[in-house]
């Protein structure tokens, strides 16, 4: 079928915002195609207003609060079991399963949005599943009906996250989900208590043309960060952060920066600014991850050391935290906290000797 068939003034937009445990990480905006399968569309555009209100087994006939059930990376994402919400059940609006219209459309791209089949028969619920890469193995078996027009970056991020046989340890969640009418806005973007208006991932980002229209954008994702890490909110500030850093990979990959030093000085100072987020958070491991690629960046700043021997006096890794210390103090020698910690990472020093000739002591007595 020509994409000119397939993309359709009459064609149905809804969107489904997700959350990663509590944190939004963005909006779904997806097109339904009303030609290839009428049926199939009313019904997920159904379920994701919540129009029709409860279903046969009393529950909600709709997709929100519903969970990610199922990841499987290189392949494709799982949801909308409404009735149990682990991937066991689930209702269509016609009654509990209807029978697969076609199988028009191949899944030969990431992005495109199917229902599961339900094993062993020709019928569909309420379940559905996004590819993450071409499928051919479903062609034939499963009805493609829509694809994703924002938000497939979202998509990717799932098959990253913790999984014990394929299903997500922290809860990702469809938090809300709805029509977008014709002419409505689709509102990508998450309103906070920030300057930020750019979208969570950049690849959705229309308005992104121009260098200096990208490091405005970069300058105010990062110092939205940095709001929130004096307001003590250190999972949205390491939300922006990383979002900071997304949008500078894309802004190296499209060919558009003109500006090394703006660049270098910026992830310098956004992987900086991340192993302060993870030190206050207690995540020693992940704040000394980032200050070994701050380190790559910039090798005589006193506070990439400073930094890692907080992180690693964290992993009770002294002799190594005061092989930093030394360094950041040779860099930064009128630095009260470096000299202050120093003296604490001495002390233990000590008190860890004077532990292991005790424990000698009584063992070789």
């Amino acid at each position: 079928m020509e994409d000119k068939e397939l993309h359709s003034k009459e064609n149905t937009f809804v969107f489904i915002d997700i959350n990663f445990g509590n944190e939004r990480v963005g909006r779904l905006v997806i097109e339904l195609f009303n030609k290839v399968a009428p049926k199939t569309v009313e019904n997920f555009r159904a379920l994701c207003t919540g129009e029709k209100g409860l279903g046969k087994h009393n529950k909600p006939l709709h997709y929100k609060g519903c969970r990610f059930h199922r990841i499987i990376s290189q392949c494709f994402v799982q949801s909308g079991d409404i009735i149990n919400n682990n991937g066991t059940g689930g209702e269509s609006i016609y009654d509990d399963v209807f029978d697969i219209e076609n199988y028009k459309l191949q899944h030969t791209k990431e992005g495109l949005i199917g229902m599961s089949t339900i094993s062993g028969t020709n019928s569909v619920n309420s379940q559905f599943y996004i590819t993450s890469a071409p499928c051919e193995h479903l062609d034939g078996t499963n009805i493609v009906f829509g694809t994703v027009r924002k938000g497939l970056d979202i998509i990717k991020e799932m098959a990253t996250v913790e999984r014990i046989n394929d299903h997500p340890v922290q809860d990702i969640l469809i938090t809300d989900c709805g029509e977008l009418k014709k002419g409505q806005p689709w509102n990508i973007h998450i309103v906070d208590e920030t300057e930020d208006m750019y979208p969570p991932w950049p690849n959705d980002w229309e308005e992104g043309n121009d260098s200096t229209g990208i490091e405005k954008a970069i300058t105010t994702i990062r110092e939205s960060g940095n709001f929130y890490f004096l307001k003590k909110n250190y999972s949205s500030s390491q939300n922006k952060y990383l979002k900071t850093l997304r949008y500078i990979d894309w802004y190296l990959k499209s060919g558009k920066y003109s500006d090394n030093v703006f660049i270098d000085n910026c992830k310098f100072r956004t992987l900086l600014n991340l192993a302060a987020v993870n030190l206050k958070s207690k995540k020693y491991k992940e704040a000394l991850h980032y200050c070994n690629q701050c380190e790559t960046i910039d090798a005589n700043n006193g506070k990439v050391y400073y930094r890692r021997a907080q992180a690693k006096l964290g992993l009770r890794d002294i002799d190594e935290a005061l092989d930093d210390l030394r360094k950041a103090m040779s860099l930064l020698p009128n630095d009260k906290s470096i000299q202050n910690i120093l003296k604490i990472a001495k002390s233990d020093k000590l008190l860890h000797l004077k532990k292991e000739r005790e424990f000698f002591r009584r063992v070789f007595k």
